[in-house]
């Protein structure tokens, strides 16, 4: 596993489970068609180009200049930077919903993270994160290894994203989107329980 980020993730972005966790992920979201969407995080933006190919409005931002390159390189059409999640280049409300796929448990503050993420979406507009799940051991990661069934590069990086990827309970999640005053609308779990959503509302007394 000890390779460039970059290739890295262009590689993973690439298996079938990986795709098909994150579009599920996004159709199980339900945003309306034409929708503006930020997602923080995109890496290298295939999940980027696939919401674009939905309809939507999207917007991709990456911590990683190099990332951001491959991204823009790979989808000129689509708009991407280089951006701090805990200082996002945008104006209030600027989006429908904002998405973000394995960040919210990496980031040094959490709180501030999903600020910012408030911050950025309009009233009314959703907020939705991807986090690998506290609680899910060996035991599961082999059963879904038989489920897939992954192998090679691709069970390598499943265990490699259940061991080395700091992991969050959802009520944990939920009391950080509560405490901001977010409404939790959904929770969804994805690949045999590794990893689970929570989206929510910014309502309108924002």
């Amino acid at each position: 596993m000890a390779t460039r980020p970059v290739v890295f993730f262009e590689a993973l972005n690439q298996l079938d489970w990986y795709q098909q966790t994150l579009q599920d992920w996004v159709k199980q979201n339900n945003i309306p068609v034409h929708s503006k969407i930020l997602e923080i995080g995109c890496a290298t933006g295939i999940l980027s180009r696939y919401i674009a190919g939905l309809g939507h409005n999207l917007t991709g931002v990456d911590l990683s200049e190099s990332m951001i390159k491959v991204a823009q390189k790979n989808s000129p059409s689509i708009s991407f930077q280089v951006a701090d999640v805990n200082e996002l280049p945008f104006e209030a409300d600027a989006f429908d919903s904002v998405i973000s796929a394995s960040l919210l448990n990496i980031v040094s503050d959490r709180k501030k993270a999903l600020l910012e993420m408030l911050r950025v979406c309009k009233k009314g507009g959703t907020i939705s994160v991807l986090v690998p799940l506290m609680g899910f051991d060996e035991i599961r990661l082999n059963g879904l290894k038989a489920s897939l069934p992954a192998t090679g590069f691709s069970f390598e990086a499943l265990r490699a994203w259940h061991s080395l990827a700091p992991k969050m309970s959802v009520l944990e999640v939920d009391n950080l989107f509560k405490e901001q005053g977010l409404k939790v609308q959904e929770h969804q779990e994805y690949l045999n329980g590794m990893i689970f959503s929570v989206t929510a509302v910014k309502e309108f007394s924002h």
